[in-house]
Protein backbone atom coordinates (compact mmCIF):
# COMPACT_ATOMS: atom_id res chain seq x y z
CA UNK A 1 0.00 0.00 0.00
CA UNK A 2 1.47 3.11 -1.14
CA UNK A 3 2.21 6.14 1.69
CA UNK A 4 2.63 9.92 0.24
CA UNK A 5 5.28 11.28 3.32
CA UNK A 6 4.39 14.34 4.63
CA UNK A 7 8.04 15.91 5.26
CA UNK A 8 10.78 14.93 3.80
CA UNK A 9 12.37 11.33 3.56
CA UNK A 10 15.74 13.25 4.29
CA UNK A 11 18.35 10.96 2.37
CA UNK A 12 17.33 7.49 1.94
CA UNK A 13 20.30 5.71 2.27
CA UNK A 14 20.00 6.34 6.29
CA UNK A 15 17.90 3.52 6.43
CA UNK A 16 19.54 0.64 4.28
CA UNK A 17 21.79 -1.72 6.39
CA UNK A 18 25.53 -1.43 5.11
CA UNK A 19 26.55 -5.16 4.59
CA UNK A 20 29.96 -6.12 6.34
CA UNK A 21 31.00 -6.92 2.80
CA UNK A 22 31.20 -4.94 -0.01
CA UNK A 23 28.21 -4.69 -2.50
CA UNK A 24 30.83 -6.53 -5.38
CA UNK A 25 31.01 -9.31 -2.73
CA UNK A 26 27.44 -9.05 -2.10
CA UNK A 27 26.38 -9.35 -5.39
CA UNK A 28 28.83 -13.00 -5.87
CA UNK A 29 27.40 -14.20 -2.94
CA UNK A 30 24.10 -14.16 -4.34
CA UNK A 31 25.47 -15.14 -7.67
CA UNK A 32 27.03 -18.56 -6.64
CA UNK A 33 23.75 -19.40 -4.92
CA UNK A 34 21.24 -18.46 -8.16
CA UNK A 35 23.99 -18.69 -10.72
CA UNK A 36 21.51 -16.78 -13.62
CA UNK A 37 21.26 -13.65 -11.32
CA UNK A 38 25.26 -13.19 -12.92
CA UNK A 39 24.18 -13.58 -16.04
CA UNK A 40 20.96 -10.86 -15.40
CA UNK A 41 20.82 -7.97 -18.02
CA UNK A 42 20.72 -5.57 -15.07
CA UNK A 43 23.79 -4.30 -14.04
CA UNK A 44 25.42 -5.09 -10.44
CA UNK A 45 25.46 -1.31 -9.87
CA UNK A 46 21.81 -1.12 -10.52
CA UNK A 47 20.50 -3.70 -7.74
CA UNK A 48 23.25 -2.29 -5.22
CA UNK A 49 21.47 1.37 -6.02
CA UNK A 50 18.15 -0.87 -4.72
CA UNK A 51 19.87 -2.55 -1.90
CA UNK A 52 22.61 -3.73 0.03
CA UNK A 53 21.03 -6.54 1.87
CA UNK A 54 21.25 -10.24 0.96
CA UNK A 55 17.83 -11.59 1.52
CA UNK A 56 15.96 -9.08 -0.46
CA UNK A 57 19.40 -9.73 -3.00
CA UNK A 58 18.13 -12.90 -3.40
CA UNK A 59 14.55 -12.76 -3.87
CA UNK A 60 15.51 -10.04 -6.75
CA UNK A 61 17.73 -12.92 -7.96
CA UNK A 62 14.05 -15.04 -8.27
CA UNK A 63 12.26 -12.14 -9.53
CA UNK A 64 14.16 -11.51 -12.57
CA UNK A 65 12.43 -14.52 -14.06
CA UNK A 66 8.85 -14.93 -14.62
CA UNK A 67 5.72 -13.38 -13.22
CA UNK A 68 8.35 -10.42 -11.22
CA UNK A 69 10.48 -9.44 -13.84
CA UNK A 70 7.99 -6.63 -14.14
CA UNK A 71 8.33 -5.73 -10.97
CA UNK A 72 11.81 -5.95 -10.17
CA UNK A 73 12.25 -3.88 -13.79
CA UNK A 74 10.16 -1.07 -12.06
CA UNK A 75 12.28 -1.45 -9.08
CA UNK A 76 15.66 -1.28 -11.01
CA UNK A 77 14.30 1.56 -13.50
CA UNK A 78 12.53 4.15 -10.77
CA UNK A 79 15.34 2.87 -8.95
CA UNK A 80 13.56 1.90 -5.81
CA UNK A 81 14.94 1.29 -2.73
CA UNK A 82 13.96 -2.05 -0.81
CA UNK A 83 14.92 -2.72 2.51
CA UNK A 84 14.26 -4.50 6.21
CA UNK A 85 12.61 -1.94 8.71
CA UNK A 86 11.29 -2.21 12.12
CA UNK A 87 7.91 -1.17 11.06
CA UNK A 88 6.63 0.85 14.27
CA UNK A 89 9.98 2.92 14.16
CA UNK A 90 8.09 4.89 11.14
CA UNK A 91 4.77 5.05 12.73
CA UNK A 92 3.41 2.86 16.10
CA UNK A 93 -0.23 1.78 13.79
CA UNK A 94 2.25 0.38 11.04
CA UNK A 95 3.84 -2.51 13.96
CA UNK A 96 1.95 -5.14 11.75
CA UNK A 97 2.04 -4.20 8.49
CA UNK A 98 4.42 -6.58 6.18
CA UNK A 99 5.44 -4.10 3.64
CA UNK A 100 5.11 -0.33 2.84
CA UNK A 101 5.84 1.69 -0.20
CA UNK A 102 6.52 5.31 1.21
CA UNK A 103 7.14 8.25 -1.56
CA UNK A 104 8.64 11.57 -0.49
CA UNK A 105 7.78 14.67 -1.88
CA UNK A 106 10.95 14.40 -3.91
CA UNK A 107 9.51 11.50 -5.35
CA UNK A 108 12.15 9.46 -3.38
CA UNK A 109 10.72 5.78 -2.94
CA UNK A 110 11.69 3.23 -0.78
CA UNK A 111 9.77 -0.43 0.26
CA UNK A 112 9.90 -1.13 3.73
CA UNK A 113 9.39 -5.04 4.71
CA UNK A 114 8.63 -6.05 7.61
CA UNK A 115 11.86 -6.59 9.59
CA UNK A 116 9.98 -10.01 10.97
CA UNK A 117 10.30 -11.43 7.49
CA UNK A 118 14.07 -11.41 6.76
CA UNK A 119 14.53 -14.99 7.68
CA UNK A 120 11.20 -16.20 5.36
CA UNK A 121 12.43 -17.62 2.18
CA UNK A 122 13.36 -15.79 -0.45
CA UNK A 123 10.34 -16.62 -2.75
CA UNK A 124 7.72 -15.25 -0.58
CA UNK A 125 9.77 -12.12 -0.36
CA UNK A 126 10.00 -12.25 -3.74
CA UNK A 127 6.16 -12.06 -4.18
CA UNK A 128 5.60 -9.47 -1.38
CA UNK A 129 7.88 -7.33 -3.15
CA UNK A 130 6.31 -7.92 -6.44
CA UNK A 131 2.91 -6.28 -4.90
CA UNK A 132 4.54 -3.64 -3.39
CA UNK A 133 6.55 -2.47 -7.00
CA UNK A 134 3.78 -1.81 -8.17
CA UNK A 135 2.85 0.79 -6.07
CA UNK A 136 4.75 3.34 -7.73
CA UNK A 137 2.82 7.38 -7.08
CA UNK A 138 0.92 8.52 -4.41
CA UNK A 139 -1.91 7.30 -5.90
CA UNK A 140 -3.96 4.28 -4.83
CA UNK A 141 -7.41 2.58 -5.39
CA UNK A 142 -9.03 -0.40 -4.92
CA UNK A 143 -8.15 -1.81 -8.48
CA UNK A 144 -4.45 -1.05 -7.90
CA UNK A 145 -4.91 -3.02 -4.76
CA UNK A 146 -6.77 -5.97 -6.13
CA UNK A 147 -4.57 -6.32 -9.42
CA UNK A 148 -1.17 -5.68 -6.95
CA UNK A 149 -2.43 -8.61 -4.65
CA UNK A 150 -3.48 -10.29 -7.52
CA UNK A 151 -0.18 -10.19 -9.15
CA UNK A 152 1.57 -11.06 -5.44
CA UNK A 153 -0.60 -14.45 -5.74
CA UNK A 154 0.27 -15.51 -9.02
CA UNK A 155 4.07 -14.33 -8.16
CA UNK A 156 3.65 -17.00 -5.03
CA UNK A 157 2.16 -19.92 -7.07
CA UNK A 158 4.86 -19.47 -9.61
CA UNK A 159 7.50 -19.97 -7.22
CA UNK A 160 6.23 -23.19 -5.11
CA UNK A 161 5.59 -24.50 -8.40
CA UNK A 162 9.56 -24.47 -9.10
CA UNK A 163 10.13 -25.38 -5.28
CA UNK A 164 7.82 -28.08 -4.17
CA UNK A 165 9.74 -27.85 -0.96
CA UNK A 166 7.82 -24.35 -0.13
CA UNK A 167 4.32 -26.41 0.13
CA UNK A 168 5.74 -28.57 2.92
CA UNK A 169 6.28 -25.23 5.23
CA UNK A 170 3.91 -25.93 8.18
CA UNK A 171 1.64 -23.59 9.18
CA UNK A 172 2.77 -20.97 11.93
CA UNK A 173 6.20 -21.74 11.33
CA UNK A 174 6.43 -18.04 9.01
CA UNK A 175 4.88 -15.55 9.65
CA UNK A 176 5.26 -14.79 5.66
CA UNK A 177 4.55 -17.95 3.65
CA UNK A 178 1.31 -17.83 5.78
CA UNK A 179 0.17 -14.51 4.51
CA UNK A 180 1.13 -15.97 0.95
CA UNK A 181 -0.46 -19.18 0.98
CA UNK A 182 -3.73 -17.02 2.26
CA UNK A 183 -3.68 -15.24 -0.67
CA UNK A 184 -3.32 -18.24 -3.01
CA UNK A 185 -6.32 -19.57 -1.41
CA UNK A 186 -8.47 -16.27 -2.31
CA UNK A 187 -6.99 -16.36 -5.20
CA UNK A 188 -8.01 -19.65 -6.10
CA UNK A 189 -11.24 -19.27 -4.36
CA UNK A 190 -12.01 -16.60 -6.84
CA UNK A 191 -12.66 -14.18 -3.89
CA UNK A 192 -9.61 -12.28 -3.90
CA UNK A 193 -11.02 -9.09 -4.82
CA UNK A 194 -13.63 -8.88 -2.40
CA UNK A 195 -10.98 -9.88 0.28
CA UNK A 196 -9.01 -6.74 -0.80
CA UNK A 197 -12.59 -4.36 -1.13
CA UNK A 198 -13.56 -5.52 2.19
CA UNK A 199 -10.48 -4.77 3.93
CA UNK A 200 -10.33 -2.00 6.39
CA UNK A 201 -7.24 -0.49 5.23
CA UNK A 202 -8.91 -0.09 1.60
CA UNK A 203 -12.12 1.64 2.52
CA UNK A 204 -12.73 4.89 1.25
CA UNK A 205 -10.36 4.38 -1.94
CA UNK A 206 -11.11 5.45 -5.34
CA UNK A 207 -12.36 2.92 -7.67
CA UNK A 208 -8.87 3.46 -10.04
CA UNK A 209 -5.98 5.72 -10.10
CA UNK A 210 -3.62 6.18 -13.05
CA UNK A 211 -2.67 2.86 -15.05
CA UNK A 212 -5.28 1.12 -12.78
CA UNK A 213 -8.66 1.07 -14.46
CA UNK A 214 -12.27 -0.54 -12.85
CA UNK A 215 -12.28 -3.93 -12.65
CA UNK A 216 -15.44 -6.15 -11.62
CA UNK A 217 -15.33 -7.20 -7.89
CA UNK A 218 -14.93 -11.04 -9.02
CA UNK A 219 -12.92 -12.89 -11.04
CA UNK A 220 -15.75 -15.46 -11.55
Amino acid sequence: MPTRNTTPIFSLHRYIPMAAVTGVLLFALVADEFPAFSQTHYSMTAFLRCTRDEAIMKAFALMQQGGGEASLTRIVNKPMRVIFKDMKTINKTLKNYDALSWLSNQGEQVIFVNEKHRTAPPEALAALISHEAMHDDEFNSLSEEIQSWQHEAEVWMEMKAKNPELAKIPTGSCALVDRENRIETEYRKHTLDNFVRNSPGYQGLPEESPGFGAISASRE
